[in-house]
């Protein structure tokens, strides 16, 4: 899907989904698309959710609409994190729990999803490749994984930079099934969003959003661990672009714009 101009959200020039997210956020949101095009693709992730089926949130935030239709339909809904809180509401976490240490046994979900959330795990201790596998190995053959990412935004470097044939190649190892749409690219008549001013790696590189839709069609490959990772300061510096440390060093010194970056 689409560019701005060919969304359902986008009305009279004006993108809806951005009122909406403020809405049910309540918090302040980057611009879009960045800021909004997860109240469509989460929408459509519903329609995938059928009764019966088991669902499993990864960074599940306090955004409740998973869950909620979960509890609608009859189907059953887990939801981990690593927070009690963002911004002041409670998380809607039924485990409080890191991707890294997944507890849940093998195949126990229909469906994994992940919203936001795949672009931070390496700075919380959980290296990309051992997320991926954690993410798989719980969900049922022929189950669906479903994460969608801001590119060229924020978090690790895979996604700042938009290493696309990298994720690529991360989704091959466990699935032959996988869709990846761009989200706000471009984002005409909308205008494009650049997060860091004066960042020379992201000249001309509006952000905006990926989702990528994979179904677990091959087993589980061998040999993934997560021996090697770190969690904070250290985290960042080792998973960040070296441009991008820099880049934030500069910025430190004010000799870079202190514009706010969300």
């Amino acid at each position: 899907m689409p560019k701005c101009s060919e969304c359902r959200m986008l009305t009279l020039n004006k993108c809806s989904a951005y009122a909406k997210a403020q809405e049910i956020l309540q918090r302040e949101l980057p611009p879009p698309p960045v800021g909004a095009c997860e109240i469509p693709i989460v929408e459509d992730y519903l329609q995938l959710i059928k009764e019966g089926m088991t669902v499993l949130e990864i960074g599940c935030g306090t955004w409740d609409l998973i869950k909620n239709h979960c509890e609608l339909i009859g189907a059953h809904y887990e939801g981990i994190d690593t927070e009690t809180e963002y911004f002041g509401k409670k998380t809607i976490a039924t485990r409080l729990e890191n991707l890294a240490d997944l507890f849940f046994p093998d195949e126990s979900f229909d469906v994994v999803i992940g919203n936001q959330t795949m672009e931070h795990w390496a700075e919380n201790g959980c290296s990309l490749e051992w997320g991926l596998y954690q993410c798989f190995r719980v969900c049922k053959p022929h189950g669906r994984v479903l994460m969608n990412v801001p590119i060229h935004f924020h978090g690790t470097r895979t996604f700042m930079l938009g290493q696309i044939e990298i994720i690529k190649q991360l989704f091959a190892s466990f699935s032959g099934k996988v869709l990846f749409e761009k989200w706000g690219h471009p984002s005409d008549p909308l205008p494009e969003l650049f997060p860091y001013p004066g960042y020379w790696a992201l000249d001309n590189c509006p952000a905006y959003v990926l989702d990528i839709q994979a179904i677990k069609d091959r087993p589980l490959p061998e040999n993934y661990h997560n021996r090697g990772a770190t969690s904070g300061q250290l985290a960042q510096i080792q998973n960040y672009p070296f441009s991008y440390n820099i880049y934030r060093v500069l910025r430190k010194t004010g000799l870079f714009s202190n514009t706010k970056i969300f």
